[in-house]
C-alpha cells in the first residue's frame, strides 16, 4: 500500500520522483507565507501596544485634568 521513499542520490531527493517543481515550489510558498504572517502579527502587535500606551497616557492626562480642575 505505501511504498518505502527511498533515493539513490540527493539529486533524486531534489527531482522527487519528476515533482520537484511543484514539492518545492509548495514548500516554498508555504514558507514565505508563514513568515509573512508571522512579521505581520509582529507589526500588528507592536501598533496595538503603542495604541495601548497612547490611550493609558491620554487617560492619565485627563484624570490629572480633572483633578486640578476640582481643586480650584
Amino acid at each position: 500500500m505505501f511504498s518505502i521513499l527511498y533515493w539513490a542520490s540527493f539529486s533524486d531527493f531534489i527531482h522527487m520522483g519528476g515533482y520537484g517543481l511543484y514539492v518545492w515550489g509548495s514548500f516554498i510558498a508555504c514558507v514565505f507565507g508563514l513568515g509573512m504572517e508571522w512579521l505581520l502579527i509582529r507589526q500588528q502587535r507592536k501598533q496595538v501596544i503603542q495604541h495601548l500606551r497612547r490611550r493609558a497616557l491620554a487617560q492619565e492626562m485627563e484624570n490629572e485634568e480633572y483633578e486640578h480642575s476640582s481643586l480650584l
